[in-house]
């Protein structure tokens, strides 16, 4: 027999409770941007990157005179302050952490050497060698854009975060992102929500089991639980 037609993924398959749907507790209007043209069913999988408008570096009270000079922030930078603090002095050179706007340190770095993890910069060396507790905190501004998950993405966008699930008009359907074009949707932020496993989609590049289940859990850590479909799931006032 022919294939006479398809339907397109209903809302009601993918999204089987969400708490609080009434008032959109777990659905924010977010921003895609795809440098290519691409369909978004209801189900997509995305994942975010940052794009800094304003990235500000000032330097506390120190003893060492070298300069950080231009600093960066790539896709998978965070909006807030990021701390860089001397931890061993050295002759001419010396080591540093580097701490996100949490507090978690995430990454080290050697004087004179580029650094490149959410932040990118080099901190040369001054007339005058730095001492431990020397510091500088860098200022990031800037706003999240989504893109369909891909395994192989560099970006950030490799880390499932969130579901489309509607156009901006709040209408359940088939979105198409234009290329290199800012396009407003809504979609499924956090939980507490449970959604089916065989009804979403990714990229062409998620496709071994294990990719699968790392987005899986990456969905679950904000809430958004994947269970694969057996019938109905009651709706929890």
């Amino acid at each position: 027999m022919s294939l006479v037609a398809t339907e397109a993924t209903r809302f009601n398959a993918v999204v089987k409770y969400e708490q609080e749907a009434s008032v959109g507790i777990c659905r924010d209007v977010v921003t895609a941007y795809e440098g290519s043209s691409t369909s978004y069913p209801v189900g997509t999988v995305l994942g975010k990157y940052f794009v800094a408008t304003s990235v500000t570096a000032t330097a506390g009270t120190n003893t060492g005179n070298g300069a950080i000079g231009t600093v960066t922030a790539t896709g998978k930078a965070k909006r807030g302050t990021y701390t860089i603090r001397i931890i061993e002095a050295a002759t001419n050179a010396g080591n540093f952490t580097v701490s996100d706007p949490s507090g978690a340190v995430i990454g080290n770095g050697t004087v004179a050497v580029a650094y490149s993890n959410q932040l990118a910069f080099t901190l040369a060396d001054g007339a005058t060698d730095f001492v431990v507790g020397d510091s500088w905190t860098v200022e990031v501004v800037g706003d999240y854009k989504y893109k369909m998950v891909e395994a192989t993405a560099t970006d950030g966008t490799a880390v499932a975060c969130a579901i489309y699930i509607s156009a901006n008009d709040g209408s359940f359907g088939t979105s198409t992102i234009a290329a290199t074009t800012d396009t407003n949707i809504i979609a499924l932020v956090r939980g507490a929500a449970v959604v089916g496993k065989e009804t979403l989609t990714y990229g062409a590049s998620v496709n071994t089991t294990a990719e699968k289940t790392k987005l899986y859990s990456e969905l679950e850590s904000v809430g958004i639980i994947c269970r694969t479909q057996i019938g109905s799931f009651p709706v929890v006032a």
